[in-house]
Formats: structure tokens, sequence, C-alpha cells
């Protein structure tokens, strides 16, 4: 073995015991950043040689890596964790082998995932090259016959082992003392350390892996770019301006309604504003994505884009706009009657991007050479970066309170349930009126969540740092008024 191959093996093997150690030992928190870091030096070792290409759109996804990873450090939202660990390993995979792709592909057409699919059918070849391999070193140490015999005999076990499970099952709920003698059997069997096994066994799996998956992005992939003809729209001006015209004309009629609803006193002596806005959220949000759909296909398939056609589009887009504005209201009017919850803020930031996105269209719209998807594309994982960073548990509080103080409603059992970002405000409220018995309640037993939890450095989170010392300073012993 050469010293090339040697660093490349030990380097997959040092990597497999620290994700073994940083991703499956404890909960995840600072260590999944310390796995990105030593995993992106290995990887840019591997690859110093080659040229790296699609360094705009390189950084950028780098930049959004690294935020869903600080993510597990500087924020306190478990409910977002196991999706942000799927995503972040699935930038990882993108962008380690966009920055090693050939420059002329552009990442946001075809021929970038067609690219990808080559790499991903490579790994799956080196893996069968690898099990061929180790099936030849079997068969070399040991003779043809012993050889078959072995695999004879693990087809054996394989077949076996569920029938005996279920007959030591079935004759166990029959006889007491046999259930007894096959639990000490069994216990004594299995006295060894499982979890050691499983430890040795999953880092094994690792380094395969790691070993498949960094000699598949460092290996070079030869690609030839798919020349596509475009292709004129078939879709008559007259058709299209009949449908959006009619459109059009529907989402006036509705415009008018809405006015007359949100900015006068109509509902004040009939239904309350909370009655009206429960109904019709969600509803208008589809026809929002219809109208992008309707805009979308409108503006790919007409036949001649004329200023008439893009002047009518163009209206369709303000009504959009009209109706998320609606929407925005309606949920306002839902918040102030029943309070905030993650549904209804991440239902705020959705009718934000939608409108981004409609703001975006309308200047592809007049200027038809902007690439759409590579917009949405980048709008949506800022978004969701974006969702990461605004930490939302502590908005959902802060806002819930304020509503407390006004109307005295709120569901102290929902705000239990949210994370450890919660406390500094709760703290600061439970300071400021030490006569609330049920903040006061929440905050202990918050406090004995934090006492009982242990403490590992992998689990490490600044919030959840920060959480403890906050509720270790306060003086919970205070005599308060009954409420």
């Amino acid at each position: 073995m050469n010293k090339k191959n040697f660093i490349y093996f030990i380097g997959c093997f040092l990597l497999a015991i620290i994700a073994e150690v940083t991703l499956f030992t404890e909960t995840i928190g600072i260590s999944l950043s310390i796995f990105v870091v030593v995993f992106y030096v290995f990887y840019f070792y591997l690859t110093r040689k080659q040229t790296h290409t699609h360094r705009l759109i390189g950084i950028y996804i780098f930049v959004c890596i690294w935020l869903l990873t600080l993510s597990f450090v500087f924020i306190g939202n478990p409910y977002f964790y196991p999706l942000n660990l799927l995503v972040v390993f699935i930038l990882i995979g993108f962008h380690t082998v966009l920055i090693t792709s050939p420059a002329f592909l552009s990442w946001s057409n075809i021929d970038a995932f067609l690219y990808i699919q080559k790499k991903i059918s490579s790994f799956f070849k080196l893996g069968k090259y690898l099990t061929f391999l180790v099936q030849k070193s079997v068969k070399r140490r040991a003779n043809e016959r012993n050889y078959v015999a072995m695999k004879r005999i693990l087809l054996g076990i394989v077949i076996v082992t569920p029938i005996l499970i279920i007959l030591i099952f079935l004759l166990s709920l029959s006889d007491q003392h046999f259930s007894t003698m096959m639990e000490t059997i069994i216990t004594r069997l299995v006295s060894f350390n499982i979890d050691e096994i499983s430890t040795l066994i999953r880092v094994g799996f690792i380094f395969v892996f790691l070993l498949l998956l960094m000699k598949t992005i460092s290996k070079k992939s030869i690609i030839i770019p798919i020349e596509r003809k475009i292709k004129q729209g078939r879709w008559e001006q007259a058709t299209l301006l009949t449908i959006l015209l009619s459109i059009n004309g529907l989402y006036i009629f509705y415009t008018v309604i809405q006015f007359q609803y949100f900015f006068n006193d109509v509902l004040i002596n009939g239904f309350t504003y909370a009655t009206y806005a429960r109904r019709g959220f969600f509803e208008l949000i589809i026809v929002t994505v219809i109208n992008i759909s309707i805009i979308l296909l409108v503006n790919r398939f007409a036949k001649h884009r004329t200023l008439f056609l893009k002047i009518v589009l163009s209206f369709l887009i303000a009504c959009s706009f009209i109706i998320l504005l609606s929407a925005h209201l309606r949920l306002s009017l839902y918040e102030q009657a029943y309070g905030y919850t993650y549904l209804r803020l991440f239902s705020h930031s959705f009718i934000i991007f939608l409108a981004v996105f409609f703001s975006f269209t309308l200047i592809k719209i007049w200027v038809e050479k902007l690439q759409l998807i590579r917009f949405f594309l980048l709008l949506s994982l800022l978004y969701y970066c974006g969702l990461n960073v605004m930490d939302i548990d502590r908005l959902i509080v802060s806002k819930n309170l304020q509503r407390f103080d006004e109307t005295k409603l709120i569901d102290f059992s929902y705000i239990d349930s949210l994370s450890y970002s919660t406390i500094p405000v709760l703290v600061d409220y439970y300071e400021s009126n030490p006569d609330m018995k049920s903040v006061k309640h929440l905050l202990l037993a918050k406090k004995e969540l934090l006492q009982q939890k242990e403490q590992k450095w992998q689990s490490y989170n600044i919030v959840e740092d920060r959480a403890r010392k906050l509720l270790g300073k306060i003086d919970f012993d205070k005599k308060i008024s009954e409420n």
C-alpha cells in the first residue's frame, strides 16, 4: 500500500471514529460542528489537486450548511433538529459533488442532477466491486469446498433463526419453567457488552461508507452536456386572455368583499373577527399557489408574449398580493383570539416567502432572461435557514405574554412544551411579576428537568447552558400571593 492510499484509509477510519463519537454516542449539539469541520478538512485535503468550480453557489451552500450546523449550538429548537440533520447531510453531499464538477455544468438545470445521479451510480458500483474483492479474498484463503460449505451453513443459520425465535416464544408461553430456563440461557449467552459490539459494527459500516463516498467524490466523472432546443410556446393568446381575464374578474369581486370586511365595522355587530378569520386561511394559500402555477405555465407556454398579456399577468400577481394580505389579516385576527403557535408563525413566514417569490415573478414577466427556478431554489434554502435563525420559541412566548397582559388568556401547557430558549423571557416576566404562580411552577419544572439531565460535551448547547445558569440564580423561595 503506497503512502497516498495509507493516508486515505487512515483518514476514513479516523473520520468514522469521530462520526461515532460525535453523532451516535449522545444527543447532538456542538458535536455536529466538530464532525463537519473534520469532514471538510479531510475532503479538501483529498481534493486539493482538483479545480474547485461553482464558487459563488458553493459559498452560498457552505454558509447555509454552517447556519444549520450551528443551530444545534446557538438555537434551542429540538423540533427542527431531525430535519436539520437530514438537510445538512444532503447539502454536504450536493456541495462536495458540485464544487468538483465540470465548470460548464449549470447547477440549476437537469445536467447537474444527471451528474449527481452518475456519482450515485458510481458509488454503488464501487460498493459492488468492494464486495467482490472481499469474496475473492475469502475464497483465496479457503479452498472452494470449504467456501461453499460456509455459504450453506450461513444460509441455514439465516433461515432457522426466525423459526427458533417464534418457537421459543410459543413454548415459553406454554411452560413457565421452560421460559425461566430460556431466559437464563439467553442472558448468559449475551452477557458480553452488546453496546461495544454494536459500536464496532457501526464504526465498520461508517468506515466502508466513507471509503466509497470519498473515492466517489474525488474520482473524476465525464458527462456530456445535453443540447436542448428552445421550444416555442403553443398556447394561443386569445385562449390565454380569456382564462386570465375571467380569473382576474373573479379576484376583483373577491377584493371588493375583502375590503368591506377588513376596513370597516361590518363584522362588529355580527360575527366576531376570530370566527371569520378561522375560515379560509389555508384555502387562500392554496389559491395563491394555483395563481403561481398559472403564471408560470402561461409565461412558459404562451405562443406570443405581447404587452397586453404581460399586463394581464401583472394584474393577476397584484390580485395575488391582495389575497396574501387577506390571509395575513385573517391569521393575525385568529392569533389575537387564540394566541401564537408554531403553525401560525410559520404561516406568516410562508406568506412572506410567497410575496417575495411573486415579486421576482413579476420582474420575470417583464425581463424574460431571468432564471426563475434558480431564484426559487436559492430563496427556498434561505427561507429554511431563516426559520432556524429566528428563534421562534422565544418569539412565541413573548407574543403570548403580551397577549396575556391584555386579555388574561394564555395556554401555559403549550408554553411548557417549548424549548429552553423561552427561559430568558419567562425569567424576565417572573422577576417583573413574582406573584405569578403559573410562571413559577413552569420555571421550577424546567429547572428540575435540567438538573436531571446529564451533561455531555457532545450535547452542549449555549441556549440550554444559559437557561441552566439563569434558573440557578433565581430565588424561588419568596412568598407569593395566591392567584
